[in-house]
């Protein structure tokens, strides 16, 4: 049994390893001696007093990955080592050795007391004549150094431990079993672009993330709304920074797919009485589930979603939502629909212009420009011959007009940018130019909203709700500057959008050409002087395509 629970002990060490937990947790195992494995306890020894109060901290850390190995709930026992005693006036045989006097009431989690001497003298009683446990350090000089800098966080070189013949983590073999999951840095909160109308699901993400270790703060996350909008990005967000920053969560992230998957392989699977299924959902701090719309219908799969949701909030524990829909259109459980409606809610709704424009000019500089100097480093250039590596150029008036005829998926953004830089440089090597009508062409390929014919009544009922204009006054004879203003974008926005001639956009409003012209010289004397107001011509121009 000794020798299982070594075995034990080195798959322990080797999953701390896998998830990146902290190297004093590994360099202490690694140090700690398998004393006994009994059918529901592993004994460890640990090299040293302050290894063991270090330990006892994170018992259940460890008996997690125990549970996880054994297939079965494990308790974990740590003890000490006891050398023979000493006379009362010796000196200790390392560096420090460590005095504990356990009270009566001690029950072995923690010490009572416990002083630290350099060299010093080991009592053999204490002042009230109670007998001291003397414990002699079995820790080398340089790996209690080593320690040390990092509980304070200082860089320090690797130092093999010493007081084990066992293989270091670092040495042991990778188990085919416990793959490591890259970091997919393409999603990641610096990255994320930001605008009014995802502001509140970024804010939302990065609070949960700073808070991930803390049970009493943010204990649930849900981020909902149509599909292609930066919901999957917030998700990979929090579990990348979590990976980075707080390796010693467990995360476990699954799409509703891959949750289905798992469920019904968990369920097919042999396993013993009252052994739970989906253990590796259950032993997460930190459940994040990507489309859950798609697991209404499916009653089984679903109500153990509910059942495990409501595990997790009841044990304080975290976890993330995202979904095409609110809670109270999911169909959950009235108790799961208040607790997700009581914590972070957050919806997502569709980027306005600017924001695609931002999209679109991130994803071509910091992407599409930067992706063609990198691609050639360690690419097999023999293969590649007579394609074209590099991207032609985008202005920011190309950029800005695939902003304004786009759709809102953002996945399709990136792709429609690509292909714009694309045939740019095509055109740049025959001594053209990218025109805005290749630009259209390309986004007839991709979004609904190219070419569309535009209706002169639905820009007048945009313009009319969005200036808080009614379509009497629109259309009326009134002269008050809160409704000539209106009135002079609605008419610029039909003769832009709209194939009429001048005298026929002037029939629209009840006006003749004359005034048409008017109004189309005023406001293109606004968007010349004033930025703000130009972007606000793009945004009503982006809200008249949707909704035609």
């Amino acid at each position: 049994m000794d020798n299982e629970a070594t075995l034990l002990l080195d798959d322990a060490i080797a999953c701390c390893t896998r998830d990146g937990l902290d190297a004093r947790l590994i360099n202490m195992l690694a140090s700690a001696r398998a004393c006994e494995l009994t059918d529901d306890a592993l004994t460890i020894e640990a090299p040293s007093r302050f290894a063991y109060s270090y330990l006892v901290k994170q018992r259940q850390v460890i008996e997690r990955y125990l549970e996880e190995i054994a297939f079965a709930p494990l308790a974990l026992t740590i003890t000490v080592p006891q050398p023979p005693a000493a006379a009362p006036n010796s000196r200790t045989d390392g560096p420090i050795a460590t005095e504990t006097a356990p009270s009566a009431t001690d029950d072995g989690s923690g010490l009572d007391e416990q002083r630290i001497h350099r060299g010093g003298p080991k009592l053999a009683a204490g002042e009230d004549g109670e007998r001291k446990v003397k414990v002699a350090n079995t820790m080398s000089p340089e790996a209690f150094r080593r320690m040390m800098a990092q509980m304070k966080g200082a860089p320090v070189a690797e130092v093999q431990p010493a007081a084990t013949p066992r293989e270091t983590p670092a040495e042991m073999p990778a188990r085919e079993e416990y793959p490591s999951v890259g970091i997919n840095s393409k999603f990641t909160f610096d990255n994320f672009v930001l605008g009014d109308e995802n502001r509140h699901a970024y804010q939302s993400a990065v609070r949960f993330a700073a808070f991930a270790d803390d049970p009493g703060q943010c204990t649930s996350l849900f981020i909902y709304g149509n599909s292609g909008l930066g919901k999957t990005h917030l998700l990979f967000a929090i579990k990348n920074y979590l990976a980075a920053e707080k390796p010693y969560i467990r995360v476990k992230y699954a799409n509703s797919q891959a949750y289905i998957d798992d469920y019904m392989r968990d369920l097919g699977s042999q396993r013993g009485p009252g052994e739970p299924i989906m253990r590796e959902y259950r032993a997460a701090d930190v459940l994040i589930i990507d489309d859950i719309q798609n697991i209404i219908g499916r009653q089984a799969s679903i109500e153990f979603f509910f059942q495990l949701v409501d595990e997790f909030l009841r044990e304080n524990k975290k976890i993330v939502i995202a979904s095409d829909r609110a809670p109270k259109k999911l169909g959950m459980d009235e108790r799961l629909t208040s607790r997700f409606n009581s914590g972070m809610l957050c919806l997502v709704s569709e980027p306005t212009f600017e924001t695609k424009y931002r999209i679109l000019k991130y994803y071509y500089e910091n992407i599409i420009c930067a992706g063609s100097n990198a691609q050639l480093s360690g690419a097999d250039l023999s293969i590649l011959d007579g394609i074209p590596l590099e991207e032609g150029k985008l202005s920011d008036d190309h950029l800005r007009h695939m902003a304004e005829i786009s759709g809102n998926n953002i996945r399709e953004l990136e792709s429609f940018c690509e292909r714009c830089a694309g045939l740019s440089y095509e055109k740049e090597q025959a001594g053209a130019e990218l025109t805005a009508t290749d630009i259209d062409a390309i986004a007839d390929e991709y979004f609904d909203t190219a070419h569309k014919v535009v209706r002169v009544d639905t820009i007048q009922s945009v313009v009319e709700e969005f200036y808080h204009v009614s379509h009497e006054d629109m259309i009326g004879r009134k002269r008050s500057k809160n409704i000539v203003f209106p009135r002079h974008v609605a008419v610029y926005l039909v003769n832009s959008m709209c194939e009429m001639s001048l005298k026929a956009v002037g029939s629209a409003f009840g006006r003749d050409h004359t005034t048409v012209m008017h109004s189309i010289e005023k406001i293109e004397t606004k968007m010349k002087e004033d930025t703000r107001f130009r972007e606000e011509i793009q945004q009503l121009k982006n809200i008249i395509l949707i909704k035609s």
